[in-house]
């Protein structure tokens, strides 16, 4: 099925969604603070800092796609990128017809003390201010758009490029690390893309949910030795919780998502 939809936060995620998007013969707008480092793609330039809401010409969309980004990582920075742009997008959205509100969240919604499978099901109990702020955008984000918002709410993201164990161990001071856990969850930029691409293609961007996305976790000493099998792990590494946490991706499966 084709969709008209807008972007907001045009960023790297929304170009590799693009490529799976355009296949389809979606149409797709994006509204991104940095317009010259996408060409190619149908973007404006938009910046919810400058508090002024954005008009468009066209003002009937199907699908409307929020990637929020903190603007600084302190707790104003996360305040500002996830609650106050939302409030902003909200009153630039009372002119604009649409069908769905697709919310990008973060698993970092589940607390530090909680363990064990986490589900759709288990409810957040965030432990740091930037789990508060995103579990209160969440909510805003349900309260704002009600029946039309659909939240996906994404594990640490990695490609090729990013790799934070190669950057630790590359400029290694000798001082070790200390890890929350024994486990990691994280999820490939590429599969990301994906997923929401299949929201759309199965029109689930319509059932008014919460869906984990997630790779499944990963042991930090597994993932350590993908890319070190000659060196000692706990040479770099504390890691005195043996807990595991592990984000469910069971739903999505479900769902009909198969990972490659």
């Amino acid at each position: 099925m084709k969709n008209n939809i807008l972007i907001i936060g045009f960023g790297d995620l929304a170009m590799r969604l693009e490529s799976f998007l355009l296949e389809k013969d979606n149409s797709i707008l994006g509204l991104t603070r940095s317009p010259e480092k996408y060409e190619g793609s149908n973007v404006l330039y938009w910046d919810w800092s400058l508090k002024t809401e954005f008009e468009l010409s066209d003002n009937n969309f199907d699908v409307i796609i929020f990637f929020p980004k903190p603007c600084e990582y302190d707790e104003s920075g996360y305040q500002a990128g996830f609650i106050n742009s939302l409030e902003l997008i909200k009153k630039s959205l009372e002119k604009i017809e649409f069908k769905s509100f697709i919310a990008i969240s973060s698993t970092r919604v589940y607390g530090s003390s909680q363990y064990g499978e986490l589900s759709e099901a288990n409810k957040p109990e965030p432990s740091d201010f930037r789990g508060r702020i995103v579990f209160k955008y969440e909510n805003l984000v349900k309260s704002s758009f009600g029946s039309k918002s659909l939240i996906l709410r994404l594990s640490g993201l990695y490609d090729d490029k990013t790799n934070w164990i190669n950057s630790f161990v590359t400029n290694f001071d000798g001082q070790k690390r200390n890890l929350p856990n024994v486990s990691t969850n994280r999820l490939h930029r590429d599969t990301c893309a994906e997923i929401i691409a299949f929201t759309l293609n199965n029109d689930l961007y319509l059932n008014n949910d919460v869906i984990n996305c997630s790779e499944g976790s990963i042991s930090y000493k597994d993932l350590f030795e993908e890319i070190y099998a000659n060196k000692n792990f706990s040479d770099y590494f504390n890691c005195n919780n043996k807990n595991v946490r592990e984000v469910s991706n069971l739903k999505l499966k479900e769902l009909g998502f198969k990972f490659k």
